[in-house]
């Protein structure tokens, strides 16, 4: 067979997909009120600024709005995404196929109560440690500096080492795999270090009910600024990463194994780990998850070679 009739079969073939994804693109059009894009950059989405097109990105605007695109996307056959501020995530070069639902800026609703506050899955985390600060109530403070959403902090029990989101969490209403409303309780959660059960049970968490404690303003804002002040120490909040990269399970934190393994400073083209924490690795400017993916590989070869300790991922890697 001659090449020139192999490209125009291999161009035929791609383009099947690519018309279905234009005619999906205009159908949801029509069903959902948010905003939906066609083949937009993930790296407009994720702290790393790293990231490949979606096919389509939707931003539904409420519960309705949300279990329509899910709806949709299991009729279709296509796969589903969701995400909340993009802050655990490194996408692929070649983008992701199907659609990808982003719940922030939406699903940001803030209830706060005399014990706590009914929070959204869009909500971001900087936003609540400030607005409880300001009503008195203190809990949050663990989650100073972590970039992300209420809804990928509850999916992932994110915190730091003065505690973890799970540690607050009386219930969620969440949304399972066929759209529909269903109310968990904590227990049902099954926290534990960095992991939950929202991923295996494929929900999407709308909002949570999170318990509190009143507490003096100004003691709180002295919490805050302590930590906020210990974390611009020591990591490089204001650069584009995803925060740690590796699991603290064990008893010598990742950032202090790779440290002392050298690799700080280690670079593959513009993708560099931290010269302030060698569990950061940043986008110094105009990295590719490849030559991201390149540097979370060295690191954790370096760590098995050096002291056969085998480092588990916290990131999420998804895409082409």
């Amino acid at each position: 067979m001659k090449t020139g009739q192999q490209t125009s079969i291999a161009a035929a073939i791609d383009a099947i997909p690519r018309r279905q994804m234009e005619l999906a693109e205009a159908e949801l059009r029509s069903i959902v009120r948010g905003r939906v894009l066609r083949d937009e950059p993930m790296a407009r989405h994720t702290t790393f600024r790293i990231g490949g097109p979606a096919d389509i990105f939707v931003q539904p605007l409420d519960v309705d709005d949300l279990a329509a695109v899910i709806h949709f996307a299991r009729a279709k056959g296509l796969p589903f995404k969701v995400i909340g501020n993009g802050s655990n995530l490194l996408v692929g070069d070649g983008g992701i196929r199907g659609i990808v639902a982003r719940l922030a800026p939406n699903f940001s609703d803030v209830e706060w109560l005399a014990d706590g506050a009914v929070v959204g899955g869009g909500a971001r985390l900087a936003r609540l440690v400030k607005e409880a600060w300001e009503v008195g109530l203190s809990g949050l403070e663990s989650t100073v500096g972590i970039p992300g959403t209420l809804g990928g902090a509850l999916a992932t029990n994110a915190g730091t080492d003065t505690g973890s989101i799970g540690d607050l969490v009386v219930g969620a209403t969440v949304l399972d795999e066929e759209g529909k409303l269903r109310e968990w309780t904590a227990a049902q959660f099954a926290y534990r270090y960095r992991h939950s059960t929202v991923a295996t049970s494929k929900v999407i968490v709308v909002s949570a009910r999170l318990r509190l404690q009143p507490a003096s303003k100004d003691d709180i804002r002295a919490k805050v600024e302590r930590l906020r002040g210990k974390r611009a120490g020591r990591q490089p909040l204001r650069a584009w990463s995803a925060g740690s990269v590796f699991k603290n399970e064990r008893a010598v934190a990742a950032g202090k194994v790779l440290h002392r393994a050298g690799a700080k400073g280690h670079r593959v083209g513009d993708a560099q780990v931290s010269m302030k924490h060698a569990n950061f690795l940043i986008n110094r400017n105009r990295a590719t998850a490849e030559e991201m993916r390149e540097l979370i590989a060295w690191a954790h070869s370096l760590a098995l070679r050096r002291y056969g300790i085998d480092l588990e991922l916290e990131i999420e890697m998804v895409g082409q």
